[in-house]
């Protein structure tokens, strides 16, 4: 600061009164601006340096201050230099750092449409601090445009379109449609095995626990495994519980067959019900079939224990309940006689 007022002070003997208070001026807003300016940081970058022809770039313009100082930014509407054009502008952002200074920061989206390499000035902002202006420069910067196409003559004038063009067929341009189209057939017939499997299979449940029809008549097993029972004499064992257990399930899986109704899994009450309404069966047989499943469930659930005369009634009702409501079949004479000469020579 002496230094300059000594300079001024050699000046007066050169120039006069008024030259001197401009002078003054000049330097004092000189000094002004200076150190405004040192305390606002300008930064221009771009995204890349190169792009090709019709490309685009963003070119982000920071600067930094503080809080108490205005920053007017560069008006760019359409161009940023005579080759480099605007095609998107972004809003400024501002991010506020300590409550000391703050970042603004402004984006533009640019692009060029002419070729080589493009300088981009530095940049001005004006700084407002209270009463004083100043001026913010940014740093430059250059941007190479290439057109990666040939050069157009244009003395050659216009020039028809080529022909198509001949080339050997190649299995290369296809092998990618063949792995496409190949997997596509492949999934299906997975798919398609896959559902036929799970069919059979499902199939192969249903029918294994489908249970086989007998190869007798239901009357003829009935009255047979009646006879193993009361040969066995389960009651004079004191197996009386297990003596109906037999009793029940052998009546149970009769009517199963000769009614095809699920009596195994049903209650007695349920299976008195459902052979209520056949007409097949007289009420003296449903009596005996009554006394013959109430007993056996009271014996079985209720631990109930019967009369020895009782036993005997219980077996006797299921014999003439199976005899009198079993399906015989009518045969010809032509299986009599066939079964009578396989007797014969069993014999």
């Amino acid at each position: 600061m002496n230094k300059v007022v000594i300079d001024l002070f050699n000046m007066t003997k050169r120039f006069n009164i008024k030259t001197i208070f401009a002078v003054i001026l000049v330097a004092v807003l000189g000094m002004a601006t200076s150190v405004s300016a040192q305390n606002v940081n300008v930064t221009a970058t771009l995204d890349s340096t190169m792009i090709f022809i019709g490309g685009q770039v963003d070119l982000k313009l920071e600067i930094s201050q503080p809080n108490n100082v205005t920053i007017n930014f560069p008006l760019l509407n359409d161009t940023v230099t005579k080759n480099i054009e605007i095609v998107e502008k972004g809003g400024i952002d501002s991010l506020n750092i300590d409550n000391k200074r703050l970042i603004l920061t402004q984006l533009f989206r640019v692009t060029s449409f002419d070729s080589g390499l493009h300088y981009i000035s530095p940049l001005e902002f004006e700084i407002i601090d209270g009463e004083s202006r100043s001026i913010a420069s940014s740093n430059a910067l250059s941007l190479m445009v290439v057109n990666p196409f040939k050069e157009v003559d244009p003395e050659k004038g216009m020039t028809d379109i080529k022909g198509p063009i001949d080339t050997p067929f190649k299995i290369v341009e296809i092998i990618n449609y063949i792995y496409l189209y190949g997997g596509i057939l492949l999934a299906l017939a997975l798919l398609i095995w896959l559902y036929l499997y799970y069919r059979k299979n499902k199939i192969d449940k249903d029918t294994s626990f489908k249970k086989p029809k007998p190869t007798e008549p239901a009357h003829i097993i009935a009255l047979r495994e009646l006879d193993k029972i009361k040969e066995s004499k389960l009651w004079e064992h004191n197996k009386v519980k297990q003596f109906y257990t037999e009793v029940s399930n052998t009546i149970r899986n009769y009517i199963e067959h000769r009614y095809e109704q699920p009596a195994l899994e049903q209650t007695s009450v349920e299976i008195l019900a459902s052979l209520k309404s056949n007409n097949e069966i007289d009420k003296k047989s449903m009596e005996q079939l009554q006394q013959v499943l109430e007993l056996s469930d009271l014996v079985k659930f209720a631990k109930f224990t019967p009369l020895a005369d009782e036993n005997g009634l219980t077996l006797m009702n299921s014999y003439f309940f199976v005899n009198q409501t079993k399906l015989e079949v009518i045969k010809s004479l032509e299986e009599e006689k066939q079964i009578m000469i396989n007797n014969e020579s069993k014999e």
